[in-house]
């Protein structure tokens, strides 16, 4: 997927207006991600995406990327909800619906390998995607 496609299916997906709003959206879906996976799993993750996505990633350091911090879906949420200064329920449903959408972006089999690195509690995360 180009850029231009990902901003276009974006606020379509997460129901907004603009490209900042997307990106802002995706910011901080893609630095909790990155905070949560280990190793090179965040760079194997970004090299499927358009560029500017795979920049985003790199906003985390090196070193935070290869930490793999541990933590809850319910964590999740709510750090991509402070991130976008909203509620828990907004980081929630803005990360059911980028999940969506990076479902669409990347393979299937870089969608298993992220999904295999996560706890049994994101397994929800996943279940409306299994045939995409």
């Amino acid at each position: 997927m180009q850029y231009p496609e990902f901003i276009h299916e974006a606020k379509e997906t997460l129901g907004v207006q603009t490209e900042t709003e997307v990106l802002d959206i995706t910011r901080a879906f893609l630095h909790t991600l990155t905070e949560h996976l280990a190793g090179n799993a965040a760079d194997n993750l970004g090299a499927q995406l358009p560029a500017p996505l795979l920049d985003i990633i790199r906003e985390v350091s090196p070193e935070e990327r290869d930490q793999g911090q541990r933590f809850k879906l319910t964590e999740f949420y709510q750090r991509v909800a402070d991130k976008l200064d909203t509620d828990e329920e907004a980081g929630q449903r803005y990360t059911q619906q980028f999940v969506h959408l990076l479902s669409r972006m990347v393979t299937e089999g870089e969608l298993h390998k992220i999904k295999i690195t996560l706890s049994d509690d994101y397994a929800p995360l996943f279940e409306s995607i299994q045939s995409a």
